[in-house]
């Protein structure tokens, strides 16, 4: 089995070239959320406990259980929102979600372990590959090309993040806008310097439950394989 890059954490020098900007929490970032992108935290709370239920379910037979919650998070998401005004896609084979009105799109990933840590800046677990670069170019060069369409990332924890740590654990979740990247040797990238992190964290230990499996394995996810598509790339 062949492994994509290692994780964020491995590059000793990446914090010290990712600087983020504004760092919005509490009522403040699900007013924007809510008069942004359309939608609810709980939404993505929903999503992620959805995934992380079936995630219980595997056993380390099963070789693909991490890529197989981060695409149960992309389509427990997807379900709930597309209508009208959202749309689902898989722009040269990445998902993506597009609001139409506000000119958003949205990619999912698992997060480095800054994912709800204003003290940290936030990027990819894993770096990305082209199709994530060009979605950045997007907001990159923006003032220069005029585009109206921006990109935002959806950061969700890996299952090896401290908050599953805990029986009952109190899910996090961020959008952020990333301005710029890191490349790597191989030509992939790390999304860097967010100008604005909207962080969410779900209070109530009732509201969602999920429940780390003794058997469930996340050494395999969403970037560990080269997964082909018809006329499209590769990118996760």
């Amino acid at each position: 089995m062949t492994y994509q890059a290692p994780q964020y954490e491995m590059f000793s020098d990446l914090n010290s070239r990712n600087k983020d900007g504004e760092l919005i929490n509490n009522d403040e970032a699900i007013r924007v959320l809510k008069e942004k992108f359309g939608f609810t935290p709980q939404v993505i709370f929903d999503a992620i406990q959805k995934a992380d239920q079936n995630f219980n379910m595997k056993t380390t037979v099963n070789c693909a259980s991490g890529i197989a919650r981060w695409g149960d998070i992309g389509e427990n998401i997807a379900l709930q929102l597309i209508s009208n005004d959202i749309e689902f896609s898989r722009d040269q084979g990445q998902p993506t979600l597009t609001i139409v009105s506000n000119n958003i799109q949205i990619i999912i990933m698992s997060s480095n372990d800054a994912l709800g840590n204003m003290d940290l800046p936030i990027s990819s677990n894993c770096s990305k590959g082209i199709e994530t670069k060009h979605k950045i170019d997007i907001n990159k060069y923006r003032n220069m090309t005029g585009e109206k369409l921006e990109t935002w990332v959806l950061y969700y924890p890996s299952r090896k993040h401290e908050i599953y740590q805990d029986d009952a654990p109190s899910l996090i979740y961020e959008l952020a806008r990333p301005m710029s990247y890191i490349e790597m040797d191989d030509g992939k990238i790390f999304p860097t310097d967010h100008d604005c992190r909207l962080m969410f964290s779900s209070d109530s230990e009732n509201e969602v439950q999920s429940y780390m499996s003794e058997f469930a394995d996340d050494s395999v996810n969403e970037d560990s394989f080269e997964i082909g598509y018809k006329n499209a790339s590769n990118e996760k």
